[in-house]
């Protein structure tokens, strides 16, 4: 006799219980995976989340100007330019040897996550993508998917606003698993880390716009123009909350929340 179980993802959330149960999923995959050795693993895709790499080819993007992009972007470009010695502290925290390096997944988009009928978490999935890294990256990947209210390549900006009962009952599942083996210096990494994933999308997307569009596939012709104003409208949303987003992951990684108290 054969069970066949209901499984089902979701490109976007409908639910605070969805979200905890994403929170859980990806945490207890971090936990399982935590006392391995993260050198055991090759880098899948080298630098995938190096910060310094990426505004560096960004830098001389703009300097060369291949397709002569750069006059339609400059406040793009000088938003994220004023930005860069800030996003790099987590990267710099890091070599430095203030967290440790561990196995991560590096895509935790919500629907690399499966739940049964009853929305209940079963497993990650695509693991192409697992290597070294940091905890900070994996959550605030997740997050930068679950908070925003608008598409990723949003035209309309003023769609884009948080979701902030989604993210808090994220956090209270990661850390019902994660809570176990995360120092408290990887805890204030994620403090420090919210607004890095947009900011590293809207580096790569504006970086493609102005080299002539040869990394992601565009669907009109300033396709990665909008995606980079849609991320930083998120950024821009991340950085107006950012001490209440704060208070949430401070208060749920050292003060537990019942997951039965998510509101």
């Amino acid at each position: 006799m054969h069970l066949f179980l209901e499984m089902n993802s979701y490109d976007v959330l409908q639910t605070e219980q969805q979200a905890y149960e994403g929170g859980k999923a990806f945490g207890k995959f971090q936990r399982l995976l935590s006392d391995m050795d993260a050198s055991l693993l090759i880098e899948t895709i080298p630098n995938f989340h190096n910060i310094k790499i990426r505004l560096d080819r960004f830098i001389l993007a703009i300097e060369a100007d291949v397709v002569n992009r750069v006059r339609n972007s400059g406040p793009e470009i000088s938003f994220l330019l004023e930005r860069a010695d800030q996003m790099s502290a987590i990267l710099e925290l890091a070599q430095s040897g203030k967290f440790p390096l561990r196995i991560i997944h590096n895509d935790t988009k919500f629907n690399n996550v499966l739940l049964d009928s009853n929305d209940k978490g079963q497993c990650v999935i695509d693991l192409d993508t697992v290597m070294p890294g940091y905890v900070a990256y994996d959550f605030w990947d997740a997050i930068r998917t679950i908070i925003n209210t608008g598409l990723e390549d949003e035209k309309d900006i003023c769609k884009i606003r948080l979701n902030i009962p989604l993210f808090k009952a994220y956090t209270v599942g990661y850390f019902k698993e994660a809570g176990s083996f995360s120092s408290e210096p990887e805890v204030e990494s994620l403090l420090s880390g919210v607004m890095l994933m947009p900011y590293e999308q809207s580096v790569g997307f504006l970086t493609d716009y102005i080299e002539g569009d040869i990394y992601y596939k565009i669907q009109f012709p300033e396709h990665n123009l909008q995606r980079t104003r849609a991320q930083i409208q998120l950024l821009r949303k991340l950085e107006e909350n950012d001490q209440t987003l704060r208070e949430i992951v401070h208060r749920v990684a050292f003060l537990p929340i019942h997951e039965d108290d998510l509101h």
